[in-house]
């Protein structure tokens, strides 16, 4: 993931062009920041995960992720680790708030996770956050967590972003 796009975007390539619509800039950068290295001994942990943009929607300030688990984070009952779901959370949650920050850094101050079904290794699952509210200094969000096949809801998440 290419975290350095959120620093650029009040310049060069990444910054908002004339006539780009909210819409169209916000897919934009969030495509870009989901881009992986290609060298696997570099991964950072949130490239490991391999995070994919699904979708985002401007005016109701939401960002969809896809994930797919990997063997690494299956637990001896062969689903995904619980922790997995909340990194995921996490990931799509820090994204979201960067974004609205506008370059400045953002960082976890709580982060809550509401289980309600396991995701079989198999299955993907998408990461539905939305800002709720954006503040100057207090980021509140809101995530679905759901199996991508059938969208049933795996698990709910809410965070506060500083």
């Amino acid at each position: 993931m290419n975290y350095q796009i959120f620093e650029w975007m009040q310049e060069g390539s990444y910054a908002k062009t004339p006539g780009e619509t909210e819409q169209a800039y916000m897919e934009r950068i969030f495509r870009a920041v989901c881009e992986t290295k290609a060298d696997a001994e570099e991964l950072s942990f949130n490239d490991r995960i391999a995070p994919e943009f699904y979708s985002c929607d401007a005016k109701n300030r939401t960002l969809c992720l896809r994930f797919k688990p990997q063997e690494w984070q299956i637990n001896p009952n062969g689903m995904l680790h619980g922790g997995m779901m909340a990194t995921a959370a996490d990931i799509t949650f820090g994204m979201l708030a960067r974004y609205y920050v506008r370059a400045e850094k953002s960082v976890t101050m709580e982060l809550n996770i509401s289980y309600m079904k396991g995701i079989q290794r198999e299955e993907a699952y998408l990461v539905r956050a939305e800002a709720k509210q954006i503040g100057r200094h207090v980021k509140f969000l809101h995530a679905d967590i759901l199996i991508e096949d059938g969208e049933k809801q795996a698990a709910e998440a809410t965070a506060l972003f500083m």
